[in-house]
């Protein structure tokens, strides 16, 4: 019976360490793919009112940031069959695609073709089939203007030209548009500001604090998408919390085992006992067995885990061929993304073996305190 409630310790060990791998590494891979379909498009850090050459303040400590033209605003779009509020992009073609992808996701048409004064608009790709547009149709972008005195408000308009879509698979696709930069400041009838682009996005908030109390009006995407992706991680370390729980009642099964254990060799731990055995060396003995039991186990959870965490989008690709249908359909995702991380590695292995380590030693405490002359009396 002891080996039985050795084996499903082992066990209990093994899938909780591969499910812990599998599902922390699938998350990392969920993150990743928004962050670069959602941060891929909006800028790191705006900054009004300035251009590029009138910017004091370089990110000259963030390697790989780019300094280009940039404006946006929230328009209405009309057409004759529906109306709804977009966020228009006003940009440079020839700059985008060093800081942007949605060059790369144009859909029958090259991003190129929005010429300055031409007044073409490009679509994200929902958006586009939501108010029903075709290549060629024309429509009206509507923007609240207050007057001197803030006491009304009149609308601007301006047609534009629906030219083609895009689609980065994320939900800017709902609400994003395009155009040239010239276009949307003459519109607008403001000066556009920058956009700086930066390898790595957490200087973000850095650099917005660095630019506001030196007088520039700035924002950072922290502000729009913070809380979302904020959100995302809570529910990874959440998600990591709950199958640590599995390794945890894996540990109580060791302890029950060592505990069986520790009762049927009562007599033997008598006998070292008055041999001259210290209780210490006892309480090594169990604490071995207990440690070997898990780390036998963490290591075959690792070997069978690793493998799928990689290798994730295709086995789950081979079981939703199975079931017949697709486990991320309806979503913006044509597959199961994954991201094992090394030290998220790490930190299970460390976590998974100390868990199981620590189970051993009530048990282990046990038995070195046992009494030999109590246990040889009954005996």
């Amino acid at each position: 019976f002891y080996s039985l409630v050795t084996a499903v310790s082992f066990i209990g060990l093994v899938l909780g360490v591969v499910s812990l791998l599998v599902v922390v590494s699938v998350m990392n891979g969920f993150d990743r793919e928004l962050k670069i379909r959602i941060l891929g498009a909006i800028p790191h850090v705006f900054v009004e009112g300035v251009t590029p050459e009138t910017l004091s303040i370089r990110p000259t400590s963030d390697a790989g940031a780019l300094v280009t033209p940039f404006q946006e605003a929230d328009v209405l779009v009309v057409t004759d069959r529906a109306s709804q509020l977009v966020t228009v992009q006003g940009v440079i073609p020839d700059l985008e695609r060093s800081v942007s992808n949605i060059p790369g996701a144009m859909i029958g048409v090259e991003f190129a073709s929005i010429l300055p004064g031409s007044n073409y608009v490009i679509f994200g790709a929902s958006l586009a089939r939501k108010l029903n547009l075709t290549p060629g149709d024309y429509l009206s972008l509507v923007l609240p203007v207050s007057s001197g005195g803030g006491k009304t408000i009149s609308p601007k308009l301006t047609k534009v030209q629906f030219i083609g879509s895009f689609s980065i698979g994320s939900e800017l696709d709902y609400r994003l548009a395009v155009m040239h930069l010239e276009d949307l400041s003459h519109f607008l009838g403001k000066s556009p500001g920058v956009r700086i682009t930066l390898e790595d996005i957490y200087q973000a908030p850095r650099l917005t604090l660095m630019l506001s109390e030196n007088g520039y009006i700035v924002d950072d995407w922290t502000e729009r998408y913070g809380s979302f992706f904020q959100t995302v991680r809570m529910e990874k370390v959440m998600m990591f919390f709950v199958l640590t729980f599995v390794i945890a009642i894996a540990s109580f099964s060791i302890v029950a085992g060592l505990s069986m254990l520790v009762n049927t060799k009562r007599r033997e731990i008598a006998v070292l006992r008055t041999m001259g055995m210290k209780g210490s060396a006892i309480m090594r003995l169990f604490f071995v067995q207990g440690s070997v039991i898990t780390t036998a186990g963490v290591s075959v959870g690792l070997i069978i885990g690793l493998p799928l965490a990689f290798y994730a989008p295709n086995v789950i690709g081979i079981f939703e061929s199975a079931i017949g249908f697709s486990l991320v359909e309806g979503t913006y995702f044509d597959r199961i993304p994954t991201d094992p991380r090394l030290s998220d590695i790490a930190i299970i292995l460390i976590v998974s073996t100390l868990i199981g380590c620590l189970a051993t030693l009530y048990p282990a405490r046990k038995a070195a305190k046992l009494a030999p002359a109590e246990i040889l009396r009954h005996e």
